[in-house]
């Protein structure tokens, strides 16, 4: 099992300040929909060939564009970060959301899913070591980051996985927003693969039935 995460405080006085935290995560995001890989669309339920996975969407929630996505991360940038080239680690393959895109004044229910190719990436060798690493990620891009509960041994298919709950306080440009969300980690050959399912800390207990759906259809 991965060793918990120990939680970044919000009051370190090395820890980076809230914009760049923002500004972080916003480049991560837009590195990850800059690589975003083509998939397809039929009703609810996106299907990528090439990865070999697929995405079912509850009724009245929506895909967003990853082009969109791209758009959103980029204008959070501060402006003298938005004409650089952003190096892309891992691959957006799809993002699914409660509210409609673009929707102003809300942080809506939504699942992303990530692959990444392991093979440049030394030192993540297993799926334990991958769980860590992106665990470690969020720790450095969440304030107050926590584990919620100890890493569960799941199977997607015949493939394991390794899932773990965990919060957060998330640094957007219209103020810092509390969460909690769950994070699926997969191994397949040297391509790992990362499904999050996010809402606000308040809205988490009520969207955990529809999120763990969508969890389930990967």
């Amino acid at each position: 099992m991965p060793d918990p995460i120990a939680a970044t405080p919000a009051t370190s006085p090395r820890g980076r300040p809230a914009r760049a935290r923002c500004a972080l995560l916003a480049a991560a995001l837009l590195s990850a929909a800059i690589a975003a890989a083509a998939g397809t669309i039929r009703g609810d339920v996106f299907r990528d060939e090439r990865y070999r996975i697929q995405v079912t969407k509850p009724a009245g929630w929506h895909f967003v564009p990853v082009e969109q996505a791209a758009s959103r991360a980029r204008e959070a940038l501060p402006a003298g970060m938005r004409t650089g080239r952003a190096v892309a680690a891992a691959t957006l393959l799809v993002a699914v959301t409660e509210a409609p895109p673009g929707t102003p004044g809300r942080y809506p229910g939504r699942v992303t899913v990530t692959v990444e190719d392991l093979a440049g990436r030394p030192g993540v060798e297993t799926l334990d070591l991958y769980a860590q690493a992106n665990l470690r990620t969020l720790a450095n891009l969440l304030e107050d980051f926590r584990q919620e509960r100890a890493p569960e041994r799941v199977k997607a298919g015949d493939v394991a996985g390794l899932r773990v709950e965990y919060s957060g306080v998330l640094a957007r440009p219209e103020g810092p927003v509390a969460i909690r969300g769950i994070a699926l980690h997969f191994l397949r050959g040297k391509t790992g693969y990362a499904i999050t399912a996010v809402a606000t800390a308040e809205a988490f207990a009520a969207r955990r039935g529809v999120l763990q759906q969508v969890l389930a259809s990967v």
